[in-house]
């Protein structure tokens, strides 16, 4: 048994023993009739990471133990050298055994045989020195038995048949997400939300005479009921895919709630009402729209009237901006008569400041910089000439449950054809309690 052999034995035991210790583990809770502790609950946790990181390793272990066995049976192949003496043990001597085999004589038993060379040492025997501008000339070597790996050469059965595999997968990238983590968050226990709004709110507060009448307030309350939307997809993939290549599921795993995510992204900016989609903030939602106004041509102007309007109206602080790559380049590139940068240049100047943008200390984790010191993220969820100003109290998104991956065998005949449906889903709608809260800005 080789150092491999005894490599993977001694994964298996260890997966074994992770393996026994979360059966007990359950096994205790169902004794008990009891739910597992955190403790224990952090136990399993912890021995099915090992058993995921043993399995990586069993994996490599095997690779490792396939080139071995493939060198070795070419070496079995190849055959000793006639007349060979010496016990060959290792794959790898093996190898270089039958390679040598192949040539009678090394290059350097080739060149020290050679006239050129002979004469070389015959002139400095009888003079003591080699003569001034001494060659050999040029040697003959022969060649036909050197192998080479590469294409014609020969030698190519004696690479490793197997490749080296880098880790991973190089993914296509997608836009970062941002949307949900500007808004708060919430679990719902049914299929719907309901929150009631104050539609009216009228003052009748004034001064009274003593003994007079107290003037009367209203206020008018409206009920909302936000329905739970799901969002899914799936992917057909082969067993043997899982199979032979174990570590793809997690990579398929990832892509698939990555594929939700960036729906969900979408439905919460632009889903359609009605139907089976969240309904988006920009969609029917009454959200204040400020379309440029007075400040053609000067975007960031545009957007600080925008947020000054929901300052004004809604009597709440903006807290962030939303903005297309295509209109935060404009924004960021604005300079004055005298061609200064008002954000300061690759390096800073006189309005960027000596240590960096004036407001660089307003911006928050995620944010690509700021401007009216607000944070501002730049996403292509947006459309270029659309902006949006946010405060996060605004809206919250609410959760049945969270996104799960799921893989079944028994959809339509895929049992029949050994494919496996990986599915990957997850619910949620959104209450928006202020429409005021944000405001739609039309750059120009």
């Amino acid at each position: 048994m080789n150092r491999y052999e005894r490599e993977i034995k001694g994964i298996d035991e260890a997966k074994f023993k992770h393996a026994t210790e979360i059966k007990e583990l359950y096994k205790k809770e169902q004794e008990e009739d009891r739910a597992l502790t955190e403790e224990e609950r952090l136990d399993v946790e912890k021995a099915v990471k090992a058993i995921k990181v043993l399995d990586e390793q069993r994996e490599q272990a095997e690779a490792n133990l396939k080139t071995i066995q493939e060198a070795d049976d070419l070496g079995r192949k190849l055959g000793p050298a006639v007349g060979s003496m010496s016990v060959i043990s290792e794959p790898h001597d093996r190898m270089n055994h039958a390679i040598q085999s192949f040539t009678a004589k090394s290059i350097g038993e080739q060149f020290t045989d050679s006239a050129g060379y002979k004469a070389a040492v015959d002139a400095y025997k009888s003079a003591g020195r080699l003569p001034s501008g001494f060659s050999t000339g040029a040697v003959g070597l022969e060649a036909k038995g050197t192998l080479l790996e590469g294409a014609g050469g020969g030698g190519g059965a004696l690479a490793a048949t197997v490749p080296q595999v880098v880790p991973g997968v190089v993914d296509r990238l997608f836009q970062q997400l941002t949307v949900a983590d500007l808004l708060m968050q919430g679990q719902a226990s049914t299929n719907s939300i309901r929150y009631v709004v104050e539609g009216t709110a009228t003052s009748g507060a004034a001064g009274v005479a003593e003994g007079g009448t107290k003037p009367e307030s209203s206020l008018g309350l409206t009920t909302t009921d936000e329905p739970i939307k799901k969002i899914a997809t799936i992917l057909p993939v082969s067993e043997e895919m899982l199979e032979d290549a174990p570590a793809i599921q997690s990579y398929i795993n990832g892509r698939l709630s990555l594929f939700v995510r960036i729906e969900e992204e979408r439905q919460l900016l632009r889903g359609a009402s009605g139907g089976n989609e969240v309904q988006g903030i920009l969609t029917s939602r009454n959200v204040p729209v400020y379309a440029g106004g007075t400040a053609q041509g000067n975007k960031a102007e545009q957007l600080f009237k925008g947020m000054n309007g929901m300052r004004g109206s809604a009597f709440l602080e903006p807290e962030w901006v939303i903005i297309n790559p295509t209109d935060w380049q404009d924004i960021r590139l604005l300079k004055d008569n005298s061609g200064q940068l008002y954000g300061g240049g690759p390096f800073f100047g006189p309005y960027g400041g000596p240590q960096g943008p004036a407001t660089s200390s307003s911006q928050v984790s995620g944010a690509t910089d700021a401007l009216w010191s607000k944070p501002v993220y730049v996403t292509g969820a947006l459309g270029a000439g659309t902006a949006l100003v946010g405060t996060r109290a605004a809206a919250q998104v609410w959760r049945r449950g969270g996104l799960s991956v799921e893989a079944t065998n028994s959809h339509a005949n895929y049992f029949q054809l050994n494919l496996i449906a990986i599915r990957a889903e997850e619910r949620l709608g959104l209450a928006v309690y202020r429409p005021q809260g944000f405001v739609e800005v039309r750059l120009s």
